[in-house]
């Protein structure tokens, strides 16, 4: 039986607000990885790796997340609500450039994390900086005008499947899994941490509350380390 983050909602539409749970998490730490990038000092190359990899963490999850609107989501719209094209090519557009931000930040992430230059660092920031306030002017208007869209033209189970799809190709290293839990349920709302533990399989649940809740607070702790000498 699927679990309805509104328990109110019709249970026969897709409910798009779990779309906004991980939008939450998305628009925080694009924000948060400008800052921290240009707060690591110059040559420490241990702490470079550590927000290397938590930066590769995400550019990774954003990328499965618009692959998987790419082909499950935005195809239907156009073959079912043709009035509204032009949205959904501007959504798609936006998918591209952001897809175009990530290949110039990929190479620079790499020779940040294994030399620690300044220079480097600098252009890096300035990267994500612009990196994130494109994805919050894409999520403002997929959240605005998209999201109804979906609500109405989509059944629940095409809703689910870029999601599912999403979870299929993206990391599945324990560690990975923990923390990407982690990044979706730290500014999560009662009523959201609710549906998705929900959505775990219950061993699942049982590890993040024995492993994972600490691996991701240590986790955070070393990330955002550079952010208290700001």
């Amino acid at each position: 039986m699927a679990v309805l983050l509104d328990p109110n909602a019709p249970a026969d539409k897709p409910q798009t607000d779990e779309m906004k749970v991980i939008h939450k998490a998305l628009r925080r730490e694009f924000e948060l990885l400008g800052r921290v990038v240009a707060a690591v000092p110059a040559g420490d190359l241990a702490t470079a790796a550590t927000v290397a990899r938590h930066a590769g963490l995400m550019l990774g999850m954003l990328h499965e997340h618009h692959d998987s609107e790419d082909t499950y989501i935005w195809p239907l719209l156009h073959q079912r609500d043709s009035l509204d094209d032009a949205l959904i090519d501007t959504v798609e557009r936006q998918h591209e450039a952001i897809a175009a931000a990530i290949g110039r930040i990929e190479p620079d992430l790499r020779t940040w994390s294994s030399e620690a230059q300044p220079a480097v660092r600098d252009a890096l920031s300035a990267r994500f900086t612009a990196l994130s306030e494109a994805l919050v002017q894409h999520l403002d208007l997929e959240e605005e005008r998209v999201l109804p869209l979906i609500h109405e033209h989509l059944t629940v189970a095409e809703w689910k499947a870029p999601q599912v799809a999403a979870m299929r190709n993206g990391p599945k290293d324990f560690t990975s899994l923990m923390l990407l839990a982690g990044v979706v349920l730290e500014g999560a709302s009662p009523a959201e941490r609710r549906w998705f533990m929900r959505e775990m399989p219950p061993p699942a649940r049982l590890i993040w509350r024995i492993v994972g809740v600490r691996m991701y607070a240590a986790h955070v702790r070393a990330v955002r380390a550079p952010l208290s000498h700001e």
